[in-house]
């Protein structure tokens, strides 16, 4: 399961980060890391970009980096 899979208001705890480099240093950076909390807050009409929060912090993936964000319930 990954972001994408999530609905609104879902939260779940991120499993792994696939994502080339310097894309997945900058997700780190931001607190996307295996053993946080993620939380899908909301996405646009086609899905192309994808709003979630962790530690407290607001941040927009865009989907090929929230397909790469596998989480677990």
């Amino acid at each position: 399961m990954n972001v994408t899979d999530m609905k609104i208001g879902d939260q779940a705890i991120i499993k792994r980060v696939r994502a080339q480099e310097p894309v997945k240093s900058r997700l780190f950076a931001m607190g996307i890391a295996k053993g946080n909390r993620i939380k899908l807050l909301d996405h646009t009409l086609k899905k192309q970009t994808w709003e979630v929060e962790v530690d407290g912090t607001r941040v927009a993936l865009r989907d090929e980096e929230a397909k790469g964000i596998e989480v677990e319930p």
